[in-house]
């Protein structure tokens, strides 16, 4: 729990509990933005560096792929690491937004355009598996599908191959959104709440 969470928690057992001002509490509430936006920057560093370990200790097929096919898949990881490194740029820029700032005005700015920066992370992460699987589909059917069969073979297994992919999708998709939600939103969670009481400490000095 925050330290302003466990001081409210005192003030409503015990109405003689010490008290503080607003701008101790606008400290705190910096302190407290500072932090979840750090950690934020620190998380996704880490998944990034798991997704570089995993590129070189995942074995690559031996199969030969279509030169199209081959461009896509260095394109997709090219602007697949350039996204990452811009979402971590600007994460870095909120924290040192939030750190270097006195301005609650600002402080407010610079929580809103973290937020906005958490959920286009999210969904740029989302996008580009959903275009991974697509990819493997499509380099699936190409090696498993036999031309000189009849097209109701080929039509068949198309159908049972888009199933699959589509129920596989599905499932990894939850489980990114249930690791995103436990993470990013609880993180999300208490910068919102932050924003909420600065907003109400701004509207009180009006």
């Amino acid at each position: 729990m925050d330290e302003l969470d466990q001081l409210k928690k005192q003030w409503q057992k015990d109405q003689n509990f010490i008290r503080i001002d607003q701008p101790e509490i606008k400290t705190m509430l910096h302190k407290s933005s500072s932090s979840i936006v750090k950690w934020i920057f620190i998380i996704s560093l880490i998944e990034l560096s798991l997704g570089i370990i995993l590129s070189f200790i995942v074995p690559t097929s031996d199969k030969e792929e279509l030169f199209f096919l081959q461009f896509l898949d260095y394109a997709s990881q090219l602007i697949f690491y350039i996204g990452i490194g811009y979402f971590i740029y600007h994460f870095f820029k909120s924290y040192a937004s939030i750190s270097n700032t006195n301005s609650t005005k600002i402080l407010l700015n610079s929580i809103l355009l973290s937020r906005k920066h958490v959920e286009n992370y999210i969904k740029f992460n989302i996008y580009f598996m959903i275009f991974e699987f697509f990819m493997s589909f499509i380099q699936l059917l190409i090696d498993r599908l036999d031309l000189n069969n009849q097209w109701g073979y080929n039509f068949f297994m198309t159908i049972v191959f888009a199933v699959l992919f589509t129920l596989i999708t599905l499932i990894f998709i939850s489980i990114f959104k249930f690791y995103y939600k436990i993470v990013y939103s609880r993180l999300l969670k208490k910068l919102n709440k932050n924003y909420e009481e600065l907003s109400k400490l701004e509207e009180e000095k009006i």
